[in-house]
């Protein structure tokens, strides 16, 4: 399981009175946000819609050796608040 997913206990997932609580925002994006990516076309398209998301109206998709070296996305999106960092990827 993820780390930054903590499962529900019982007294978070119910509201006193038997019904279930609705999932906040946070965690409902971090579930949804999850991709498996099988090939480089799903990559590719993943990350361009990224950059729409983020507001790009530029978006320059370039591949090094047919995208078997690397692939880079570059564009003028809003791009990733600081905050949201430490949820991209895990420290080394």
């Amino acid at each position: 399981m993820s780390e930054f997913l903590t499962p529900p206990t019982p007294e978070s997932s119910f509201n006193g009175h038997g019904a279930i609580k609705a999932i906040e925002g946070s965690s409902v994006h971090r579930l949804t946000s999850g991709q498996v990516v099988i090939d480089l076309q799903t990559a590719v398209k993943e990350l361009v819609e990224n950059s729409l998301d983020a507001g790009a109206t530029s978006i320059d998709v370039r591949f090094k050796n047919c995208g078997l070296k690397s692939i880079e996305v570059v564009d003028n999106g809003s791009g990733i608040s600081e905050k949201d960092f430490d949820s991209i990827a895990p420290h080394f």
